[in-house]
């Protein structure tokens, strides 16, 4: 099989049987390596937005890679030590700068896919923060990334969700609403709140003229 998951972590059997219910092979391993043409991976404990993955593969067709942003208010130089910040601006040299989830990472089996994760091991070697890690590898190796929508992370760990209720008083009327899924073009889809549909497309609808 052509495509699958690779489990980054301690066993997670509710991604075990995603994996399962999807068709798609399963291995839990500790080496970012590629095992599949197209691999997902991810870390355990992430919830996995299966119903968007066919969306995912297609992009693997065109890309390197995709993966989601991180959190649209934080950037490069809000995390690390002033020691590994000053190591990622020596390379990307603006530290203003979005992040990646690496948590859900979607590789392409090629020159440039192999490229990143063995750069992306070597540069967690120069400091612990595996973000600012991922984000040096990326502007060095230089792969065709696709950066999908912060939404495609099914559930926001507490973490976050704490992080954004500081910014963001709606988060708990939000909590109470249900997901639903929402199409931004061709054979793209996001989640959002139910309510919010509009307000979703319009945003998409201009990052797009951008």
């Amino acid at each position: 099989m052509n495509r699958g998951i690779l489990l980054m972590g301690e066993f997670d059997p509710v991604i075990k049987s995603g994996a399962q219910k999807s068709n798609l092979e399963f291995i839990q391993g500790s080496e970012y390596a590629l095992p599949f043409e197209k691999t997902l991976l991810v870390k355990s404990g992430t919830r996995v937005p299966w119903d968007l993955l066919p969306a995912a593969w297609a992009f693997l067709d065109r890309w390197d890679a995709a993966c989601p942003l991180w959190r649209y208010g934080e950037t490069a130089e809000n995390l690390g030590t002033k020691k590994e910040r000053q190591i990622t601006q020596d390379i990307i040299r603006d530290l203003r700068v979005l992040l990646y989830s690496h948590e859900l990472l979607f590789v392409r089996k090629n020159e440039a896919g192999i490229a990143l994760l063995e750069k992306w091991q070597s540069e967690m070697e120069r400091g612990p923060d595996q973000r600012l890690a991922f984000l040096r590898a990326y502007y060095q190796v230089k792969p065709r990334l696709c950066a999908l929508p912060i939404s495609w992370l099914a559930e926001v760990r507490a973490s976050s969700v704490a992080f954004m209720r500081a910014r963001n008083p709606r988060i708990d009327r939000m909590k109470k609403s249900p997901m639903v899924r929402v199409k931004i073009g061709p054979g793209r889809f996001v989640k959002c709140h139910k309510g919010d549909e509009e307000r979703v497309k319009a945003y998409h609808a201009e990052q797009g003229r951008n």
